[in-house]
């Protein structure tokens, strides 16, 4: 059968053709079934949707054959009831053909009408036949996403419902939502003021027809929702999405409402808020320095009174500030690099003794510190700042370096006095020795020890004064010391040597000794020096017993020349106390001659200078030769006082003294426009008179040997100088490991330096008594001052360059 062979009941199959044209552009196929002969016909269209290849006719079970065998049953149920006489005769049926020789599955619509004869038996059905593949595939897909997102809505677990119209009726609430509301299922249709009434005294309401007015979305984060849930006033925490939903045409027609229940996040969150201020409470009061930086700017939000002390600030001087503006000594030490890197890994940053170098006190000192740095995560795992845990163990730390510096010396001591170190473990029996004593003993460095082994090296006959040595010390009550000396002999080499040990017993608690820890000496080569020396000596002691009755004959001969010596010293003590008297009457006496020639010089000049002419200049010179032998007495007798007498020594300022000698000089000191400077002077064991005299010349020379075409400057220094650091040349009278030097310096005329020592001789002048005055006494006083007090003078100089006294007093 071809398309021009269409029939129907009243005109042939083919009829017109402006309806086979219209039903090929339509893509509709034209299909019969006679009832009587049970065969089908149909157009190329139809046969196509079948999937055959050729043949317009074909009985109708082959036709059933090429429908799917889940829709068969579909099919001829469907024409089952169009056949029914009591039915309408309307056949209308979708159903899936599997391509007879293509194999294509399609969805095909087939619709049709039975016409029955004049006897109401069915005798023809007749219709049109359509592809409707994609329709039917593209609305199973479209109700298999509604079905997917109506899944998804009703299990999620968001509250999701939709509000229609400015009346906010409810739509389509999920469990979740019904459960929220708590009112019942039945509220489907209901306006949300009728649903919730409880909402009239908030926000929502207003906010619902703002959104629905502006079209803009409203969303809200950990808001408070008060709902009356089954007769009971809630109190929970949401957060909310009202989304506005648009028609065709834009305009807001409904507001999609999402809302999650997040009251036991929220309460979880205020009780880690509560939480960390009960953490900030204890971290106030801890005894631990602790502080919270902000991850931003490193900025201090809390720090508390112990990190305050440690840092050297208070608390607040800290909060607000960031790392480096609070204590800028910081810089460069790399402690901001940590924190940022903290920040940016998350990884916590742990330091045991961190030296810092840290202001405090006003000035910097260095401190250890057991030092974290922990990341402060949030709820969502962000990191928002660092917590700081300091320690300052900076006691234990100098503790231990002054322990490891003792080690060191101690163990600088046992090697320099080559000794051996060993240790006992009571509770164990194990032996340790060190290196050297493993040598001695002939044990290889990795040679278990053990007391077998150690004794088959000791000399049998020293075993029994070990052990009893061993036994006194590790005895209760004892004074816990291991001395003993005995032989060992190495089997190997055969060679002996003495040791020397000694030690001390180490006990608990209970009194119980657990340890002996000691040291050993190689004392062979000492043993037999000594050994020699014993032989020596008895072979001296027999030379001396004959030499004893030799110096007995010559103690008699002493004896009577000891009697002559003291009363040499008789008559010694009688002459000092001769030349004391001297030298009071050369005070008084020789004194009072020069005063009566100075008193009538100066009368007779004042009186008859006219009538003596060339006289009145003797008169003079006899006037300046009685001050100079004047001058010249007092010196002697200042020199002498000194040589012959000496104050108890006491503890003497020589700050105080140098200050008072200036004093004492200042019109002297103004007259010659000098600068003096005085560092701080030591104080010493002396005499304050005589120490004066001594400044007092060693000034006054400066003063008067002052170069004229420059201002005078005296510079008074001291300084500690070892014994062994001394100048060759200085001898002082007392010995002493460490000396005072006091140096006077000025910048005066100086002198050559090959008078340096004469300077100090009595009457030594290096200059005319026309150039400067004195009478050649004052150094040699300074230095028999110096001498009483236990040290020594120096003095240092060139021409024009001035002169530097070192003064040198015992320590």
């Amino acid at each position: 059968m071809t398309e021009s062979d269409y029939s129907y009941p009243d005109q042939p199959l083919n009829g017109r053709v402006d309806i086979n044209l219209a039903l090929k552009a339509a893509g509709l196929g034209v299909w019969q079934l006679d009832i009587k002969t049970n065969t089908i016909s149909w157009d190329d269209q139809c046969r196509q949707l079948f999937g055959l290849a050729e043949g317009n006719s074909l009985p109708y079970e082959k036709a059933i054959s090429y429908i799917h065998s889940d829709d068969i049953a579909g099919v001829e149920d469907a024409l089952g009831q169009a056949l029914n006489a009591t039915g309408n005769g309307y056949y209308d049926h979708t159903f899936r053909t599997t391509g007879a020789d293509d194999g294509i599955l399609r969805w095909v619509r087939f619709r049709g009408q039975i016409y029955f004869d004049d006897h109401g038996a069915p005798h023809l059905c007749a219709g049109l036949a359509q592809d409707v593949t994609s329709e039917v595939v593209a609305r199973k897909k479209s109700e298999k996403s509604q079905a997917q997102l109506a899944a998804v809505v009703e299990s999620a677990p968001a509250a999701i419902g939709l509000f229609v119209g400015r009346d906010l009726i409810v739509e389509m609430p999920n469990q979740a939502f019904i459960d929220i509301v708590g009112k019942g299922p039945d509220i489907v249709g209901k306006p949300l003021r009728e649903v919730m009434p409880e909402l009239e005294n908030q926000t929502f309401l207003q906010i619902l027809d703002d959104v629905y007015t502006t079209g803009i979305m409203y969303q809200s984060f950990g808001i408070q929702v008060d709902i009356v849930q089954h007769g009971v006033m809630t109190h929970n925490f949401y957060n909310i999405t009202y989304t506005p939903l648009r028609d065709a045409q834009g305009e807001v027609y409904a507001i999609l409402d999402i809302a999650i229940d997040v009251t036991e996040k929220i309460q979880e969150q205020k009780k880690i808020e509560e939480s960390r201020m009960a953490l900030l409470s204890l971290f106030e009061q801890s005894p631990i320095a602790i502080a919270m930086i902000r991850k931003e700017d490193l900025a201090f939000t809390m720090a508390n009174p112990f990190y305050g002390q440690l840092v050297g600030r208070s608390p607040e001087e800290l909060v607000g500030k960031t790392l480096l503006e609070a204590m800028p000594e910081l810089a460069g030490q790399g402690f901001d690099t940590l924190l940022r890197n903290v920040t940016d890994t998350g990884i916590p940053f742990i330091s045991h003794e961190q030296p810092v170098d840290i202001m405090r006190n006003g000035q910097i000192e260095t401190i250890y510190v057991d030092l974290t740095y922990q990341s402060q995560k949030e709820l969502d795992g962000t990191t928002s700042g660092i917590l700081v845990i300091a320690t300052d163990v900076t006691q234990q730390v100098k503790t231990r370096k002054s322990i490891e510096e003792a080690e060191a010396v101690l163990r600088g001591a046992v090697d320099l006095a080559d000794l051996g170190t060993w240790e006992i473990d009571l509770k164990t029996g194990a032996l340790n020795f060190s290196n050297r004593l493993r040598t001695w003993f002939g044990f290889e460095p990795h040679e278990m020890i053990t007391e077998k082994r150690t004794f088959e090296c000791i000399r049998a006959e020293d075993h029994a004064q070990i052990r009893e040595s061993i036994t006194h010390a590790i005895k209760p009550g004892t004074d816990g010391l291991y001395n003993a000396e005995y032989t060992i002999e190495v089997p190997r080499t055969g060679k002996q040597r003495i040791i020397k040990a000694q030690g001390k017993a180490m006990f608990n608690d209970q009194g119980e000794a657990y340890k002996v820890i000691g040291s050993a000496h190689d004392v062979t080569q000492i043993r037999k020096t000594q050994l020699a020396l014993e032989e020596k000596v008895q072979e001296r002691t027999e030379e001396l017993a004959a030499a004893n009755e030799e110096l007995a004959a010559i103690n008699e001969e002493y004896y009577a020349i000891n009697e002559e010596l003291s009363e040499s010293n008789s008559l010694l003590v009688k002459s000092n106390e001769n030349l004391q008297k001297f030298a009071y009457i050369a005070s008084h006496d020789l004194q009072e001659p020069l005063r009566k020639i100075q008193a009538f010089s100066d009368l007779v000049i004042r009186r008859h200078a006219d009538a003596l002419g060339d006289g009145a200049s003797h008169l003079l010179r006899i006037q300046a030769a009685g001050k100079r032998m004047s001058n010249l007495i007092k010196d002697l007798l200042s020199f002498s006082r000194i040589s012959l007498h000496q104050e108890e020594a006491v503890p003497v300022s020589l700050s105080w003294v140098v200050n008072t000698v200036i004093s004492d000089l200042e019109i002297a000191i103004q007259e010659a426009g000098a600068t003096i400077t005085v560092d701080s002077l030591p104080i010493i064991r002396g005499d304050e008179s005589q120490l004066g005299q001594l400044f007092q010349n060693l000034i006054s020379n400066s003063l008067k040997f002052r170069r004229p075409d420059q201002k005078c400057e005296i510079h008074i220094t001291s300084k500690i100088t070892p014994s062994v650091d001394l100048p060759a040349t200085v001898i002082p009278t007392r010995g002493s490991s460490n000396y005072y030097c006091v140096e006077v310096g000025d910048n005066g005329v100086g002198f050559s330096e090959q008078y340096a020592h004469r300077i100090f001789e009595v009457f030594q002048r290096l200059h005319t008594k026309e150039e400067y005055e004195g009478t050649g006494i004052g150094l040699a006083i300074c230095e028999r001052v110096v001498a009483n007090h236990g040290g020594a003078i120096a003095a240092n100089s060139q021409p024009g360059e001035g002169a530097v006294f070192s003064i040198y007093f015992p320590c």
